[in-house]
């Protein structure tokens, strides 16, 4: 606490009140006086003035926005008064005790604002590594599933073949083999025959006859 009293009253400022153009006195507008100053805590308030002529009484503001002298805060009087301003976020009021002054426009509401901290410094911009190059987005193509194997139905077996007895044979000994007709194709062929021999002589028998 005390090293921060020494820095507010290290950069505190004094101010004599109603100047350069006037004094604590009759004439000033105060409220304009005190619009045109920024008023910190640590800083200091001169009241000049002719001794006798006029005071300075800390007040209320109810007391000061009624100029009423009952009940002051602080009475000051030597001529020279030096107020300090602390704290900070507050407004105090002054007015002077003599009567009708007040009224007349001796009166003063000063605002002590909180003290800004010091804007601190952007940092330094930092060099950013360039971004490597976007790649180009992989389409990726779905793998189309393998088509289930269809079972085949079994091909219907080919009749086999009557292999003649003959062809049999040949394919065994190479030469092909006499083929012996059955015996009752044998039979049939011998009918036949028999009827041809038997026509054959009838004709024969009639030829002669007519002879």
């Amino acid at each position: 606490m005390a090293m921060a009293t020494f820095l507010s009253t290290a950069h505190a400022a004094s101010y004599t009140v109603g100047a350069p153009a006037g004094s604590w006195g009759l004439g000033t507008n105060y409220t304009l006086w005190s619009a045109g100053v920024t008023f910190r805590a640590g800083d200091q308030l001169v009241f000049k003035y002719a001794g006798g002529a006029h005071d300075v009484l800390e007040v209320t503001k109810a007391d000061h926005d009624a100029c009423s002298t009952s009940n002051p805060l602080a009475t000051f009087a030597t001529g020279d008064d030096v107020v300090t301003l602390v704290p900070g976020g507050v407004t105090r009021y002054f007015i002077c005790g003599v009567p009708g002054h007040c009224a007349a426009g001796m009166k003063l509401a000063v605002t002590v604002v909180v003290g800004a901290a010091s804007p601190s410094p952007s940092p330094a911009p930092v060099a950013m590594a360039p971004r490597a190059a976007a790649r180009p987005p992989v389409t990726t193509v779905a793998a189309h599933p393998s088509p289930a194997p269809v079972a085949m139905a079994p091909r219907a077996g080919r009749p086999a073949m009557a292999t003649p007895a003959g062809a049999r044979a040949q394919a065994a000994g190479g030469l092909p083999a006499a083929v012996s007709p059955s015996s009752s194709a044998a039979a049939e062929d011998g009918v036949g025959r028999s009827l041809v021999g038997l026509a054959l002589g009838a004709a024969v028998a009639a030829l002669m006859a007519l002879y």
